[in-house]
């Protein structure tokens, strides 16, 4: 049987020969990246790079990538799909192209040296092409030279990747198949998926018997959450200030800026050319929208998206397919991707992921435990087993349990894995079933570091969901009366209690006791939209963007650390940080609340730093020399043996991948609004620029 470690050796060895560099692995927690809850793919930790930013170790990486992804959540339980997972990659960084990824590929794949898959059994799949990318004819000629015949083009859904959050490098990939199972995938990133500034005119109609239209305008426009709004012309100062209010408490970014006192007239062409001038865009990166026929005509002619909004439906259908383009990237990459678990299972002639040596003495040690065997109680078993596992490692990266975010995505699986066990009669047994997962994982040194601390966590969680599971019962026992029970109750039990649906459905229907299904998929429906946002983690922009203010935060967030150090002390270490263009916010290790003294100091110090002007400079290093000198590492991080250090001034020295200011005088003034707890022995404090 080839085995987990035998696979990934091979895969590191194979590519070690074609020139690349070895990276680690990167933390589940992405750094500085807000679009993501999780590292979902072995590209996230090398965005910058993807966007031209030179890598220390070179144009050529590869390794293994540790991966969580809860979009799928649902579908845990069959024989393929994981909450946790390893990604096999290799990368070009504007080195080599498909030619050579999809020779590698399959290089590795056939050889005999290597994997030794016959290609009779390999079939492909290339992008068809449509209106934001042509045909991927490319890779298919490459596969042709090879001898592959069996090859299909599909469109977007199958074979394009990207970008990992809204915005970002993406772009056509070819997949691989063996005996219909997909085992590799080979992406081309040659483009940047970007957002266009949305321009809206005539707001004055806010005043003028329009409201309902412009509100549902408004609306819209609001739910487009990662985007720019621009008010041009025709606002008045209460109409603007009307508009921030209704905002307040949404994400979108409204600007406002008139060529009114220029006296240049909307239905004049100058007029939008001089938008575009000021703003440095070109037509495509616009949507305008105006209340004027005449206006959207003239807009149109230059070849700017233009949309009369006098019909809110119409908007929507409309705005829907316009609200981003593709860019050419000037650097493009090549980012392939192996799972090792699929191809374990594939290597080994198996159609059950869970019967490799990644997953088996898992299964094995849930056998024991529960006295019932695999076959039979294959669903629970995996659900147990991929959850446990996904557990671990988070727990493992610095996320402990909560109500929203990464520690309510840790709970749920906690949780799902404590219901599928009581099915199988399993009681207190999660810090048993993970015992498995320390040894499988042994190269892994920080999952050993925390051993103890991972089991605790997950004994905690199971006391407290016991204890949740009884309340539940006694309130269900309450609701239930003449033998039928309400959606909106069953939902309630869900919400509220904490009570699993599918463990109310059990006892309903061991009771027999009727459920109103159709009240309850109504309310259940609502949760998984928002339920889907929160474990997906889609939030509004990211360092990935590279937005100016986002840039200006993350050099604050260098200024922050230091100060934090320097101020309540050195044993300091940062424990996470989350950037968007409207605020920080940065977690580090300190046992207490800081006082309202020290917060002062603290925002005093950084704004000292900023006022002096200090130069921003980065060098690359050995990590053994860049820790020698005193660069500051993020706890618990992994970096490779070149590194990138950011220096500001003599003030701060960190290892980071950028991008930063050039000077600090370009930050702007830094204001803390917020500090509070994160987690036991870990704060959080949350801060914005101001003027």
């Amino acid at each position: 049987m080839i085995t987990r470690k035998t696979l990934i050796a091979k895969y590191l060895e194979f590519f070690k020969s074609k020139g690349h560099a070895i990276i680690p692995s990167e933390s589940l927690i992405p750094k500085n990246d807000p679009t993501v809850l999780f590292t979902t793919a072995g590209m996230h930790p090398l965005v910058p790079y993807l966007l031209g930013q030179k890598h220390p170790l070179g144009k050529r990486l590869a390794n293994v990538q540790r991966c969580i992804r809860t979009t799928d959540i649902d579908e845990v339980g069959d024989a393929f799909h994981h909450t946790f997972f390893e990604m096999l990659g290799n990368w070009s960084l504007g080195d080599y192209w498909k030619k050579e990824a999809i020779e590698f590929s399959y290089e590795f794949l056939t050889s005999k040296k290597w994997l030794g898959i016959d290609k009779s059994r390999i079939a492909v799949t290339c992008f068809v092409g449509d209106k934001d990318a042509p045909k991927d004819v490319e890779s298919e000629k490459a596969w042709k030279s090879l001898g592959i015949k069996k090859i299909k083009f599909l469109g977007k859904e199958e074979n394009w990747w990207g970008p990992a959050g809204k915005t970002g490098p993406c772009g056509p990939d070819t997949e691989i198949f063996v005996n219909g199972i997909e085992i590799w995938n080979d992406v081309f990133m040659e483009y940047k998926k970007d957002k266009r500034l949305i321009l809206v005119d005539g707001m004055y109609c806010l005043y003028d018997g329009n409201f309902n239209l412009n509100k549902e305008l408004l609306e819209l426009i609001n739910s487009l959450n990662t985007h720019t709004v621009l008010v041009v012309n025709g606002f008045r100062e209460k109409g603007y200030n009307l508009v921030k209010n209704y905002d307040q408490t949404r994400d979108t970014n409204w600007e406002a800026f008139s060529l009114e006192e220029k006296g240049i007239k909307k239905d004049n062409p100058e007029y939008f050319k001089t938008l575009l001038k000021r703003f440095k865009l070109v037509p495509k990166e616009v949507i305008y929208f105006d209340h004027d026929k005449k206006n959207v005509e003239t807009a149109q002619k230059l070849g700017i998206i233009s949309v009369q909004y006098k019909n809110p439906n119409q908007i929507k259908k409309f705005i829907g397919k316009k609200l981003y383009y593709f860019v050419p990237l000037k650097q493009k990459n090549v980012d392939t991707g192996m799972g090792i678990e699929r191809t374990l299972a594939i290597l080994n002639g198996l159609n059950d992921n869970y019967m490799t040596d990644a997953w088996k003495p898992i299964i094995e040690r849930i056998e024991k435990l529960s006295g019932k065997k695999y076959n039979g109680n294959e669903k629970a078993m995996r659900i147990i087993a991929d959850h446990v596992k996904a557990a671990v490692f988070i727990i493992a990266d610095g996320v402990v349990t909560g109500n929203a975010g990464r520690p309510y995505v840790l709970r749920r699986i906690i949780r799902r894995a404590i219901i599928h066990g009581k099915k199988l009669g399993l009681q207190n047994f999660t810090e048993r079933v993970a015992e498995p997962v320390f040894e499988i994982y042994d190269d892994y040194k920080e999952l050993k570091k925390y051993i103890v601390w991972i089991k605790a966590t997950l004994k905690n969680e199971e006391n407290k969901f016991n204890q949740t599971l009884d309340n539940g019962l006694l309130i269900f026992n309450k609701l239930a009366n003449n033998k039928m029970l309400l959606g909106k109750d069953a939902f309630l039990l869900y919400q509220s209690y904490g009570f699993p649906i599918e463990l109310t459905e059990e006892i309903a229907k061991e009771r027999k006791i009727k459920i109103n299904k159709k009240e309850l998929e109504t309310e259940l429906k609502k949760h998984q939209e928002l339920s889907r946002t929160s474990s997906s983690g889609v939030f509004k922009s990211g360092l990935a963007d590279h937005s100016e203010k986002t840039i200006r935060l993350h050099t604050a967030t260098h200024l922050l650390n230091e100060a934090l150090r320097r101020v309540i002390g050195h044993e300091v270490k940062q424990r996470g940080s989350n950037i968007t263009p409207e605020r920080l916010r940065f977690d580090f290790s300190f046992p207490r609340k800081l006082t309202q003294e020290e917060i002062e100091e603290v925002e005093n110090l950084v704004n000292k730093q900023i006022n002096l002007g200090l130069k921003v400079s980065r060098e690359e290093m050995p990590l053994k020399k860049a820790l020698s000198i005193g660069a500051q590492s993020e706890f618990g991080a992994k970096y490779p043996e070149i590194v990138s250090i950011y220096s500001i001034g003599n003030f701060s020295k960190e290892i980071c991948t950028g991008p930063h200011v050039k000077n600090t005088r370009e930050i702007g003034k830094f204001k803390i609004i917020k500090e509070e707890s994160s987690a036991a022995g870990i704060r959080r404090i949350k801060a914005v620029l101001v003027g």
